[in-house]
């Protein structure tokens, strides 16, 4: 029901709106959440406090979609590991001294983050302008839109040492307003809904993967360190040998 009702979505104004499923996916959904089952993300989310302004229903279908790229941005970030040795065994680290606890593994997040701003799996960006805003000797009015090119704000090699590098320490230092061009997330209020559990999952499977296995790209040389990095990458296509 989901795809149907973004693959519609994805038209606009040029298919006409799916009323009907949508009630019948919201109806379908709002089901699993009234079971609340122990230990699943409804039953968290049960137990949460929330106003009158808190929409459940609202957040688990930006989780649900965020998971075609989740897989995607998780194997790219598996890949500048298998191939970038100094920061898989950071990772190993981090995994070793983490066994047993919650599953917060700082650095592997970075990992991922940095996959998604090597290889953006949003690379277009809407937004509008909330002001009159002067720029390059004319003044856009308010409620400009905007269209936000994530891919050239990555790889800016005008203004980032690291443009075509993976870099995963940079998001572990403190940011700011001056780096705002780096969203692999989106920003503001409209960043994705689903950061924080996209990032949770992707960096436990790969803590999962490195704490078990010794991981070979097949063809690391698409990804050698000492090169630029290619300005994109199937993740259907990338294959690994794995040794215990």
């Amino acid at each position: 029901m989901l795809d149907r009702l973004r693959a519609d979505a994805n038209w606009s104004v040029l298919k006409p709106r799916r009323d009907g499923l949508r009630r019948q996916f919201f109806a379908r959904l709002n089901s699993h959440l009234a079971r609340a089952e122990p230990g699943s993300l409804a039953g968290i989310m049960a137990g949460t406090r929330r106003s009158g302004a808190t929409a459940a229903d609202q957040q688990v279908p930006q989780w649900l979609f965020a998971f075609d790229p989740t897989g995607m941005a998780t194997f790219r970030a598996l890949a500048l590991l298998s191939t970038h040795h100094g920061d898989a065994e950071r990772a190993r680290q981090e995994v070793r001294a983490r066994r047993g606890a919650a599953p917060d593994y700082p650095f592997l997040r970075a990992c991922v983050l940095d996959a998604l701003r090597l290889w953006p799996t949003t690379p277009m960006v809407l937004r509008q302008t909330t002001a009159a805003t002067d720029w390059d000797g004319a003044t856009m009015p308010a409620k400009t839109g905007v269209l936000i090119f994530a891919n050239f704000f990555h790889r800016d090699d005008q203004r980032l040492p690291f443009a075509n590098r993976f870099k995963p320490a940079i998001w572990l230092e403190r940011r700011d307003n001056r780096d705002w061009p780096l969203i692999p997330f989106s920003g503001g209020p409209a960043m994705c809904p689903g950061r924080n559990l996209v990032l949770l999952l992707s960096s436990a499977m790969l803590a999962e993967l490195l704490g078990e296995l010794r991981l070979r790209m097949n063809r690391p040389a698409r990804l050698n360190p000492d090169r630029p990095l290619p300005g994109t990458l199937d993740n259907f296509s990338l294959r690994f040998r794995a040794q215990g």
